[in-house]
């Protein structure tokens, strides 16, 4: 027996929900996207920086969640089609394996 579903439209994208996410909609996308990408790098260095000279338990943790946001924020920007291209499959949740908490290791005090 076939199932029967009705045709039903695709919804239409919502609005960007901040300025960064309508820009990388704009005409300017691909200088703004690498211009985001060079700004995450910089703070993902400075903040390894940081965890590679040592500090309290508690700056540690913040460290390492600046860390975390840093490249989610990289793998986002990634996945972010420009305009006009054709959209790519849906990412791979395995992505969060090159988070921080799976690689660093702790300095004690």
């Amino acid at each position: 027996m076939k199932l029967l579903l009705p045709n039903i439209p695709e919804a239409p994208r919502p609005d960007a929900l901040s300025p960064l996410e309508e820009g990388l909609r704009g005409p300017g996308a691909a200088q703004l996207r690498a211009q985001t990408q060079a700004q995450l790098k910089d703070l993902e260095h400075w903040t390894r920086c940081g965890l590679s000279a040592g500090s309290g338990q508690q700056r540690y943790r913040e460290l390492a969640a600046l860390l975390d946001a840093c490249l989610a924020a990289q793998c986002v920007i990634e996945q972010c089609p420009l305009p006009g291209a054709v959209s790519a499959s849906i990412p791979d949740p395995a992505i969060a394996r090159n988070f921080s908490h799976s690689t660093l290791k702790r300095n004690p005090l």
